[in-house]
């Protein structure tokens, strides 16, 4: 059995709930990855916060989009961005469904290798903001040399046509492993303001709800 965060009904993080779930099998193209650590971003509470509609169906939701774990089984097929996956691989997660747990099935196109050296914390927070800094500065045209400010870097999500476009997607995957490689070096650094056991996952939202962390909150199942 894995431990999970789901939201049973929208609201504010008073409604978060750790349940615990069976552990899935990985199908095809498909592994189950031990988290180590969970990034915790606003897209997490703007879902369940009813920031995109309060559709019924939707419920409960399980909430997480980046981690950083260990694979522990493999599915038929299953072969990343670097390459085939095994079982002991260390690696890095990123646009996944559910990653506040202990384990979950994810693709294995989701996963690129965490670098020795990079903390597992660090790991887990390292690519949505990461990659979508990369995806507004392709958007910008920015090159070497150039001087940029970024503002309010929250919302470059937006870019695109029309009400939630998303055209950086690609932009953003192919990032992936530069980004990991960078982290790696020592050459991009990952600022983790604070971590929480995952029980105490409200208290996480509460603190990022609040405005006032300098750097990612992670929660280390």
């Amino acid at each position: 059995m894995s431990r999970v965060v789901v939201a049973p009904a929208f609201g504010g993080p008073e409604v978060l709930t750790l349940v615990e779930q069976p552990d899935g099998e990985p199908g095809p193209g498909e592994v189950l990855l031990e988290v180590r650590a969970a990034g915790v971003n606003p897209a997490d509470w703007k879902g369940y916060g009813g920031a995109w509609g309060t559709d019924p169906s939707r419920l409960p939701m399980r909430l997480g989009f980046e981690a950083a774990g260990v694979v522990s089984a493999v599915g038929e097929g299953a072969e990343g961005p670097a390459g085939p996956l095994a079982a002991g691989d260390e690696v890095i997660g990123f646009r996944l469904t559910g990653a506040y747990a202990d384990r979950l099935v994810v693709p294995a196109s989701a996963l690129v290798p965490k670098p020795a050296g990079l903390a597992w914390e660090a790991a887990a927070g390292l690519m949505l903001t990461g990659a979508t800094a990369v995806h507004a500065l392709t958007a910008a045209d920015v090159g070497a040399g150039d001087t940029v400010l970024v503002h309010g870097a929250a919302g470059v999500r937006v870019l695109g046509n029309g009400p939630g476009a998303d055209p950086g997607t690609g932009v953003r995957d192919a990032a992936r492993g530069e980004l990991a490689r960078l982290a790696g070096e020592g050459r991009l650094t990952v600022v983790v303001d604070a971590t929480f056991p995952l029980a105490e996952v409200a208290a996480a939202h509460r603190r990022g709800m609040a405005g006032h962390s300098h750097g990612k909150l992670i929660l280390v199942p």
